[in-house]
């Protein structure tokens, strides 16, 4: 519960902080603070009595902070494998727009990884905008991913560094993918949901798909959404690590699934990505595969069924699980709960 207070009460530290954050932000982070307690709320809960994880905290190497996960390990049956044989490890990041939220936005898709593929399962939370602009984020999750591929968490946690998977959704997808660049040939495999991988332009400038709505009720907030690398932009143009449209396939995981809604503002700067991966790619092993949802909006898998197609949304997951459990066998690990 320590956890959700903590997060809940990061809009009213940043409307009154000493850090000089833009009153252009600053406002709109405030109005949009119904909906961040909301969201942090409607995830935390659900998981308040659960023992399915252990929270931990990673000491940073940027600033003299920790950086708390959560970690799911697998439950198993008479079928599993040896529980000494060393787990895979797949680490997930919580989208957000890059804004601080906390790890249990992204304990559905741990729980259900860990469950479905036997690997142990990493949610990281990180700060970020408007208090802190790029590169706080990117080094939240760089320290946390770099702590579970060290040879301390190895032996902690029974894992298999041969073995290890990536993804995110929205700006998690751009979080976990540009980790994975410190660590090219070790993360074998990356799933992107409605990734963020071009910032070079604002929001408001990227192309509208077919089927967008012609007014968007929360425009104004489109700021705030930028405020993470907008004001950087000018100076981190060029950087693969921020618009990851920019990294060659060499230094991105061997197999990458890019789960795409087609009624998204990224949808062009994914389906740009996708096409010159393949191309890079083309006659190799690598794995670079997209699948589009029409109709879908931004987050989908995560949208409630009013809004989403429930069928559509359980097949991004299973594909997903299906994507790493292949990824996991190549490995050598095969999983039966």
């Amino acid at each position: 519960m320590l956890a959700l207070i903590k997060a809940n009460i990061q809009p009213i530290l940043t409307l009154f902080t000493l850090r000089p954050v833009a009153f252009t932000y600053r406002w709109r982070y405030f109005a949009f603070t119904p909906g961040f307690w909301l969201i942090n709320t409607m995830k935390y809960l659900p998981w308040i009595f659960s023992s399915a994880y252990r929270t931990y905290y990673i000491p940073s190497t940027h600033g003299g902070h920790n950086i708390r996960v959560i970690v799911f390990e697998p439950v198993y049956g008479p079928s599993s494998p040896a529980k000494s044989k060393p787990r895979p490890l797949h680490f997930t990041v919580h989208g957000g727009a890059f804004m601080p939220g906390i790890a249990e936005q992204n304990a559905d898709i741990a729980h259900r990884v860990c469950r479905d593929t036997g690997a142990v399962t990493v949610s990281v939370q990180y700060r970020g905008a408007p208090r802190l602009m790029y590169p706080a984020a990117h080094d939240d999750v760089d320290d946390a991913l770099a702590y579970f591929l060290s040879p301390e968490a190895a032996q902690k946690f029974n894992l298999d560094l041969n073995n290890v998977t990536v993804s995110g959704l929205s700006a998690g997808a751009n979080l976990s993918l540009s980790a994975s660049m410190h660590h090219v040939g070790i993360v074998k495999a990356a799933v992107s949901f409605c990734g963020v991988v071009d910032i070079r332009i604002p929001p408001w400038e990227k192309p509208k798909p077919p089927g967008f709505p012609s007014s968007n009720p929360i425009a104004f907030l489109e700021p705030v959404f930028d405020s993470y690398a907008g004001p950087l932009r000018p100076k981190h143009i060029d950087d693969p690590r921020l618009n990851i449209i920019l990294a060659p396939a060499s230094k991105l995981p061997q197999d990458i699934l890019f789960i795409i809604p087609e009624v998204d503002i990224l949808l062009h700067e994914e389906t740009k990505l996708v096409e010159r991966l393949k191309k890079e790619t083309e006659g190799s092993d690598r794995r670079v595969e997209a699948v589009f949802y029409e109709g879908e909006l931004h987050g989908f898998p995560e949208l409630p069924g009013v809004v989403s197609d429930p069928v559509k949304c359980e097949d991004a997951w299973r594909r997903m699980i299906d994507f790493l459990r292949v990824s996991n066998e190549k490995g050598g690990w095969k999983w039966t709960a």
